[in-house]
């Protein structure tokens, strides 16, 4: 599921990321690197599960415009240490279209991770554009009973909201207890981001639930899309997402 991060963040953390690099081979662009754009426009699946001793596969699609290579980047989104294992990915590339294909296994971390892409331009030795995406790498207990749960109400408003104005997100978490539904307190909940033009579920911001399972965030608007709420689970408690929420934005008044 999907951090936002500077990209000199990545760089200092170079140590424990998996790298995964193509080159152009024999492709001639030569856009210069004001021509240059690149999008994680997919992530799948995600989360990543594995299951006991077999490996999941992830495939990380990213739109590049005008590149002359695409290196991407893969990290635990956690401040502890942890040791790596070495990935042997499958690339293809497919025009403007690069994929990138690993495996993770019961030693890989559990928890979210953060993908990043870095294009570069003909003769380029620092990346010319950057976009980031998360997911999440689950590790599947057979024969452990969660409660169920959910993610109700949620809202991001105002909608339509101009550019640069705030986005309000609100909603509750709840958890079965029997027949009834009750709030749970002190959990994280995430909220994503999509735009129109991608599939990829991107990290906004994140909260904590009250007392009541309610929760509240904002964050800055930028362009259209719509949201979502997502609770990753615990060792009690099954994960869950919320409806999704369209929120139109504006550049200018009307």
């Amino acid at each position: 599921m999907l951090k936002k991060i500077a990209a000199g963040a990545l760089a200092t953390a170079a140590g424990a990321s998996l790298v995964v690099t193509m080159g152009a081979g024999t492709a001639t662009a030569t856009a210069t690197t004001a021509g240059l754009d690149v999008d994680i426009t997919e992530v799948s699946p995600n989360p990543v599960v594995v299951r006991g001793d077999r490996d999941a596969t992830v495939t990380i699609e990213v739109r590049a415009i005008d590149a002359e290579k695409v290196e991407l980047l893969l990290r635990p989104d956690t401040d502890a240490p942890h040791t790596l294992k070495a990935k042997e990915p499958k690339l293809v590339r497919e025009g403007k279209l690069w994929r990138f294909v690993t495996t993770f296994d019961k030693s890989d971390y559990r928890g979210r991770w953060i993908a990043t892409a870095n294009a570069y331009a003909k003769d380029g030795k620092e990346p010319a554009a950057t976009d980031t995406a998360g997911f999440s790498v689950k590790h599947a207990r057979p024969h452990v009973r969660k409660a169920d749960t959910r993610l109700v109400g949620f809202n991001a408003s105002p909608e339509p909201v101009r550019k640069g104005r705030t986005i309000y997100f609100s909603g509750r978490l709840e958890a079965r207890q029997h027949w009834n539904w009750r709030g749970v307190r002190d959990e994280e909940v995430d909220v994503y981001f999509r735009s129109s033009r991608s599939s990829a579920w991107k990290y906004v911001t994140s909260a904590d639930t009250r007392w009541d399972g309610r929760f509240s965030a904002k964050t800055r608007a930028h362009r259209s899309g719509e949201f979502r709420a997502v609770f990753d689970g615990d060792r009690r408690l099954d994960d869950s997402s919320s409806n999704r929420d369209w929120v139109h934005v504006r550049s200018w008044r009307r």
